[in-house]
């Protein structure tokens, strides 16, 4: 058997254009690493399993889309091993003053405060700037037990183009702010009997 060695002998400038491609490439950066958070220790001492979506605090203005945003918070707390309310059935409880934590016989209650949603680049640029804090409070005394803060730009890019609707637009623009700020909230460890 007769073996072939070969050899590929690269010009220095391509040797210098690989390495500086190689340098360039980052990784991409993880979800919720733009949150500034506080209380985890509380949150997964508390471990708290029904939680009541409040409806949304906006001081920001009439362009927050707050039903779709509140939805996709929603369905994110599920994705963290959460168990939140029907939000109608949370609701239900709402009275004039807003929603009273414990209301629903929840453990635990997400309020979502949003301070600025600036949209003046979403026709043109397809992205929106957010400043908003989320807090979960325990139901039963009020206590805060998590909170996060993110205050930045969204830009979507070209992902948006494809998508067929104004209202698909929006919720995609609303899942991808809440996916965001919920990857920072620690996932519901189970606990007691029969739990892993």
């Amino acid at each position: 058997m007769i073996c072939f060695r070969t050899r590929v002998v690269l010009p220095s400038a391509a040797l210098i254009v690989f390495g500086l491609v190689a340098c360039q490439s980052t990784a991409p950066v993880p979800k919720g690493r733009g949150v500034d958070q506080h209380g985890l220790a509380k949150l997964v001492e508390k471990s708290p399993v029904d939680v009541a979506v409040a409806p949304i605090h906006n001081v920001a203005g009439k362009d927050v889309p707050v039903r779709d945003l509140r939805a996709c918070f929603h369905k994110g707390l599920v994705t963290r091993r959460y168990s939140p309310l029907a939000l109608e059935y949370v609701d239900r409880n709402v009275a004039d003053a807003g929603y009273t934590p414990g209301a629903s016989k929840e453990q635990a209650v997400l309020q979502i405060d949003i301070e600025r949603w600036d949209t003046s680049l979403w026709k043109t640029n397809n992205a929106i700037t957010v400043r908003m804090q989320v807090r979960m409070l325990d139901a039963a005394s009020g206590e805060e037990l998590w909170s996060g803060r993110i205050d930045q730009r969204y830009d979507f890019g070209s992902t948006l183009d494809a998508l067929p609707t104004e209202t698909a637009r929006i919720h995609y623009a609303c899942d991808t702010i809440a996916s965001e700020m919920l990857a920072a909230l620690p996932a519901r460890t189970p606990q007691g009997p029969g739990a892993p």
